[in-house]
């Protein structure tokens, strides 16, 4: 039995060109700002995300929780902000490209 032109597979990449195309500007606008605005935005998204995690999956008190998701924050934020800069980079270099510098 042969998949045809709508085989499996097909909704797949139609839906990841989908989401490409109605997340971009978004995505473009995010990796234009500065780290440091990237940071102070994640962190509080990442602190409430990491307390909500300790407190159900870990069964942890309010009060533990919230200093673990406090100690957490921080890290969580830093990688979000390096994978930013770094796919702005990986990015840039594609449209360009410029091979990776040495």
């Amino acid at each position: 039995m042969t998949a045809g032109r709508r085989g499996p597979g097909r909704w797949w990449a139609a839906f990841e060109a989908w989401l490409e195309r109605t997340t971009r500007p978004a995505l473009l606008r995010w990796e234009t700002l500065p780290g440091q605005v990237q940071f102070m935005v994640t962190l509080p998204v990442a602190i409430i995300l990491l307390f909500l995690l300790h407190v159900i999956a870990f069964h942890l008190s309010a009060f533990r929780s919230f200093f673990y998701s406090l100690f957490w924050g921080i890290p969580a934020s830093v990688i979000v902000v390096a994978a930013s800069r770094n796919e702005a980079l990986k990015r840039g270099r594609g449209r360009d490209d410029d091979p990776p510098p040495e």
